[in-house]
Formats: C-alpha cells, sequence, structure tokens
C-alpha cells in the first residue's frame, strides 16, 4: 500500500483520506502524515476516518508525539479530526488534549465541511458534545 495515495496537498491544507483502508494501512498513513509534520510544513491538516478500527486511529497520538518530543519539533499547526463513527470519534477526543498539550490545535468534528469552515476560519462552530443531535441546523444535546 502506498500511503501517499491517501495524503493530499490541497492549497497549504493538508488532506488524509483513510477511505479503503485497514488497520494497518491506517498506521502506515499516519506514520506518512508524522514525516510531513516534522518537516515543519503543516500549517493545516484535515484527517477524515472512514469505517476502519477505532483503535487503528491512536497512531496518530503516537506518531505525533514521537515527532514532538523525540525529534524535538514542535505541532504548530491546526489539525481537524472527522470522525466517521461514535468509537472514531471518541478515540480522536481522547488524544486530542495531549496533542494539544504539544502545541497542536486538535478539533473533532462529524463533518467534513464543519471542519473546513474551522480551516478556513470563515465561522465561529460551536461543538456539540458526543451523542448530541443536529436537529434543523440547531445541536440538541441528547
Amino acid at each position: 500500500m502506498r500511503a501517499a495515495r491517501h495524503i493530499d496537498e490541497q492549497g497549504g491544507l493538508v488532506v488524509v483520506d483513510f477511505r479503503g483502508c485497514n488497520s494497518h494501512e491506517v498506521s502506515t498513513v499516519y506514520q506518512a502524515f508524522a514525516l510531513l509534520c516534522a518537516r515543519g510544513t503543516v500549517r493545516d491538516a484535515l484527517l477524515k476516518a472512514d469505517s476502519e478500527d477505532a483503535d487503528a486511529h491512536y497512531a496518530l497520538r503516537d506518531t505525533l508525539v514521537t515527532v514532538a518530543r523525540i525529534a524535538g519539533i514542535p505541532l504548530r499547526f491546526r489539525l481537524a479530526l472527522v470522525a466517521s463513527s461514535a468509537p472514531i470519534e471518541n478515540a480522536y477526543g481522547a488524544m486530542q488534549r495531549e496533542l494539544r498539550k504539544l502545541g497542536c490545535d486538535a478539533r473533532v468534528f462529524r463533518t467534513a465541511s464543519e471542519a473546513r469552515q474551522w480551516l478556513c476560519g470563515s465561522a465561529s462552530l460551536i461543538h456539540a458534545p458526543v451523542g448530541a443531535t443536529l436537529l434543523s441546523g440547531f445541536r440538541i444535546p441528547a
């Protein structure tokens, strides 16, 4: 598997799309993403999960911690994490605090359009808690 086919740089934004990845491939893609981060060229990133195993996404935390702590490279970029399921949303949420401590402004979203809005700075979004329901454009806590 070539990790590069899942990573695309779109006008200063790095987009990682996990469609078609199994658990092992998710880890490989995160390693390739971490190498981009180590170069210091990543300013904004959008990671879109698919239906893969949620636990595989902890590789994101592991690889970025390695870059930041062991290689000594600060993570100074915004990271939009788009979760495709509640288990992946929980995994991303669990690592969000640690990534922020490393300098990465990480946020979890349910849709790619919300994530892009945040990255582009076009809207101030209010994030719903896990389990909230979207109704007629308003978030109602579950």
